[in-house]
């Protein structure tokens, strides 16, 4: 497990004291269970036995901490049994950590679990080790099971610690003899998917009073490596069989439980269990048997009352213990990722919500990128219906209808159905398609009302409300009218009823709070939309009331855009009812959105109309939000360009702007940012996802995408410079610092197909990014170098040691990118607003460092960027030249990795222009999203 990882997990697990005999005791069991050569286990022991003697002779005792940090001193030689070795003593580590807690009660935190899932995933992964592990084998209940530690007493099982892995494979064993027991007291840990344990009662059936369903009883027996069994328990199986004793038992369910990530639970010695996990999802456990907690001899299977005997062959080596190990952390990151994309999305950080969804889109893949979660195309149909939200909150219509439809084309879950047609519906709704946003929402409701699942009928049922109002109004229909109000009434009185028996489900705190979150938004919107259903009666004292009412509700929690539209209702209201002053202070509040805010993120013809209201009523267009976007902002970013007209004409009037070119600057800039959002995390970050680490594969297929970006779009060409270098040889050739109108720069001919890293014709396929100041401080001066030319003598000196370095790399085939020559000095902002961009592009940055770099705003976006990047994807090379003070410099320059803990804030660096501080800032908030 790497430094940094194990820094951030275990905290409380790191301290946790181990004695120099626990952890011998336990690689005994861990060397047993992985079967690995007598030299790789001795040294195993030998790291334990003499760690620590060298500092601390007479201490026995360290911290899981301290032993970590000692086996890399007990490692003094890379050789791969000393790798092996210290792995095994990683592994040993783990299990020493949650057998403590185990033994001592006591809980064991996610961050606990992190911290011995990474011990145990980096060993069973490492290159050396896992080509030394045994295969996982099958067990009778269908999981996978890799061996970590074996501790065999007299035939039995003293402690036996595993991983177990149930793949959406369909395997889950025979259902006749899914009952079973141990022997040992049996605790688990769960790592990733969910699994239900049912726990039994048996009773005999001629006890008094004997009920339930009867079984026989099966005994166990076990295979080793030849053709016999017995019931001396055998760590490496090659079957297992059980066999009719005879003897009937009633069994009666008597605990059911649902587990998830970070989990644990436990099963009595001799007590009658089952684990149901679906067949198409992936689980992982921790499992630990502890004798010292509990031990029965006779453990048994219970079967059909008829049966004879039944055989399970391991099947060992149908999967290796690597590829069990990277789905599984594929599976928790999955879980991970769409756990704080929720939590984003309902604190309504679309953006960081958006970001993670992207990411756990990307486990569903079958490519190169990561380690897939098995079983992809389940998982991507909730990531789907997750993006088809966000989308359509960000008024992206047709992309969100696109990921709805193909969610609902893939899954026949009929929960998940049901929350997809209803997302579908909303977006129907926002496109002003309403005759199909009626049927999909008719179709949630019926199938929610016929299933009793109460909350997607309580959502479906105001979301037709809204539907039926929108067509009463445009129809003019009265009895249309009526339908919406009652829709909407039944609306409210079912968030009420799903708030006031909450409390009664079975549900764990963190779902409570979310569903208890939902009720009361759902009550919010439902009260606001019946405001315009009485307002279109006429009864605009009833409006306010009900407006009121919301706003009032809204207010308890932290959707800032439920908010910002209860705002908006509720001062519509108060408009109509000739409060006008009131109204305006309603639309003018800002609790961090407005409601010209919230609708532009969700243009309509209805919204659209909404904010012609509210300019009418001289509400301000130039309010920002949290994240520094304003309406026109978001009316962009939807590509909405009614709206976009709307908001402008709304800066004429009430924001006092009325110099069109000043105008047409705001909209330059709104479409500026749009194109950096939509860049950064719809286009190139994809691509970083789907790398995989690979830096040829993914740099040019940025390349592709980035021109193809371009391509496609006018306002995207129009603000962002295409990709261009000089070749090295011309550059070194120059002499100087070249300009733009040197001619020497060209455009790079990107390959028309995926992977191929450059056009044939292009003269370059490698690129260095010089990151630099510039030093001429001549206010007439027409080169940024000095007239010693230092700035290009470094830059050569450090291609000459990057190319020392990286042999690999082709002179003749070698491009550099500086700003001088490849942005148009004459008309600079295109090639300027490209930077982050082109950075993306390079194989390489190489930073002239000095005493001043790192103050300068652009300079410092550009090591923001490939920070970002390199410390996230792994793709980019980055160096900073320093100079060697003891001679001139530059002829004896240093090269070094560039420093990855660099602290940059972009409100403190230095500008030129002061007017380019809105854009490093938002910079700075899109370099976040890279990650």
């Amino acid at each position: 497990m790497s430094t940094d990882k194990l820094n951030n997990a275990g905290h409380d697990a790191q301290h946790l004291d181990v004695s120099r005999a626990v952890l011998t005791h336990i690689i005994t069991g861990t060397i047993a269970a992985t079967k690995v050569s007598g030299g790789i286990a001795e040294h195993a022991r030998s790291i334990i036995s003499n760690t620590g003697l060298t500092i601390q002779p007479k201490r026995d005792t360290f911290t899981i901490r301290e032993w970590l940090d000692n086996v890399v001193l007990q490692t003094k030689d890379n050789s791969p049994e000393s790798q092996a070795s210290w792995q095994l003593v990683h592994v040993a580590l783990g299990v020493a950590v949650l057998r403590h807690k185990a033994r001592q009660n006591q809980p064991v935190d996610g961050a606990d679990l992190e911290l011995v899932w990474g011990l145990v995933r980096d060993a069973v992964t490492d290159p050396v080790l896992a080509l030394l592990l045994p295969g996982a084998s099958r067990s009778a209940q269908g999981f996978l099971s890799v061996p970590l530690c074996s501790l065999i007493k007299d035939n039995r099982i003293d402690e036996l610690w595993r991983l177990h892995v149930w793949l959406p494979d369909g395997h889950r064993g025979n259902p006749d003899f899914a009952l079973h027991s141990h022997q040992p007291f049996a605790q688990s840990w769960i790592l990733a998917g969910e699994g239900r344990d049912h726990q039994y009662a048996v009773t005999d059936p001629e006890a008094k009073g004997a009920l339930g369903t009867p079984y026989a009883q099966y005994r166990i027996a076990w295979s080793g490596t030849g053709k016999s069994h017995g019931t001396a328990y055998v760590p490496h199986q090659s079957y297992s069989i059980v066999e009719n004793t005879g003897k009937i038992v009633h069994i009666k369910q008597v605990e059911t439980a649902l587990h998830t990530r970070d989990m644990s639970y436990t099963v009595g010695a001799g007590v009658v269990h089952r684990t149901e996990v679906p067949a198409e999802t992936l689980h992982a456990t921790f499992f630990y048997f502890d004798s010292s907690r509990g031990f029965i001899q006779d453990a048994p299977v219970l079967g059909p009352p008829e049966g004879e005997s039944c055989k399970q062959y391991r099947d060992v080596g149908s999967q290796p213990p690597s590829s069990l190990a990277n789905m599984v952390e594929a599976g928790r990151s999955f879980e991970r990722l769409m756990e704080e994309g929720q939590r984003y999305h309902r604190s309504t950080n679309l953006e960081m919500a958006l970001r993670n969804y992207n990411s756990a889109l990307a486990l569903c893949g079958s490519g190169v990128a990561f380690s897939a979660i098995p079983n992809g195309d389940r998982y991507k149909q909730l990531v789907l219906v997750k993006l088809g939200g966000i989308y359509r909150r960000f008024g992206k219509y047709e992309q969100a209808k696109d990921m709805l439809e193909q969610a609902m084309a893939m899954t026949a879950s009929s929960e998940l159905r049901m929350e997809a047609s209803g997302e579908l519906g909303v977006c129907y709704r926002h496109m002003d398609l309403l005759d199909d946003a009626k049927r999909a929402l008719q179709v949630q409701y019926e199938t929610a009302k016929e299933s009793q699942t109460e909350r997607h009928a309580c959502r479906s049922i105001g979301n037709l409300g809204m539907v039926n109002y929108q067509l009463s109004q445009q129809r003019q229909d009265e009895s249309l009218l009526e339908l919406a109000t009652n829709q909407l009434l039944e609306r409210v009185e079912r968030s009420r009823h799903l708030k006031d028996t909450i409390d009664s489900q079975d549900l764990d705190a963190t779902t409570r709070e979310h569903w208890l979150k939902d009720a009361i938004t759902w009550e919010t919107i439902g009260l606001s939309r019946l405001s315009l259903c009485y307002a279109a009666q006429g009864n605009t004292k009833k409006a306010v009331q009900s407006a009121f009412e919301a706003l009032t509700l809204a207010r308890t929690f932290e959707d800032l855009i439920v908010v910002a539209m209860g705002r908006f209702f509720y001062g519509r209201a108060l408009l109509l009812d000739g409060q006008r002053d009131a109204a305006l202070q309603q639309f003018n509040s800002h609790d961090g959105s407005t409601p010209a805010l919230a609708l532009c993120r969700e243009p309509s013809d209805e919204h659209r109309q909404y904010l012609r209201e509210l300019i009418d009523a001289g509400a301000d267009m130039s309010v920002t939000d949290g994240d520094g976007y304003n309406a026109l902002d978001y009316a962009t970013f939807a590509k909405d360009a009614e709206a976009q007209e709307i908001v402008l004409e709304g800066l004429r009037r009430a924001g006092g702007v009325d110099d069109p070119d000043t105008l047409r600057f705001l909209h330059k800039e709104s479409k500026l940012r749009r194109g950096y959002r939509e860049l950064f995390q719809e286009r190139l970050r994809p691509v970083l996802l789907a790398g995989g680490g690979d830096p040829d594969r993914s740099i040019s297929e940025l390349r592709r995408v980035y021109a193809e970006s371009l391509a496609e779009d006018p306002d995207k060409r129009d603000s962002f410079d295409v990709l261009k270098f000089v070749p090295y040889s011309d550059f070194l050739a120059f002499g100087r610092l070249p300009r733009s109108s040197d001619g020497l720069a060209q455009e790079f001919q990107v390959s028309k197909s995926p992977g191929n890293n450059g056009d044939p014709k292009s003269s370059a396929d490698y690129l260095i990014f010089f990151s630099y100041r510039w030093i001429n401080k001549d206010p007439d001066a027409n080169t940024p170098d000095d007239r010693n030319h230092t700035q290009y003598r470094r830059m050569i000196a450090a291609t000459e040691e990057f190319l020392k370095m990286h042999p690999h790399v082709n002179r003749d085939r070698l491009g550099v990118w500086v700003d001088f020559v490849c942005v148009d000095q004459d008309e600079p902002m295109s090639g300027v607003s490209a930077l982050p961009m082109i950075i993306a592009q390079c194989n390489a940055v190489i930073s002239l460092s000095d005493d001043q770099i790192n103050e300068r705003a652009w300079c410092s976006v550009e090591l923001m960027m490939i920070q970002t990047l390199k410390r996230s994807y792994k793709v980019h090379l980055w160096y900073e030249q320093v100079l060697d003070d003891r001679t001139d410099g530059i002829r004896n320059c240093i090269l070094r990795e560039g420093p990855m803990d660099l602290e940059i804030v972009m409100a403190d660096k230095q500008l030129t222009y002061e007017t380019d501080r809105p854009k490093v800032l938002f910079l700075e908030r899109q370099s976040k999203f890279l990650h």
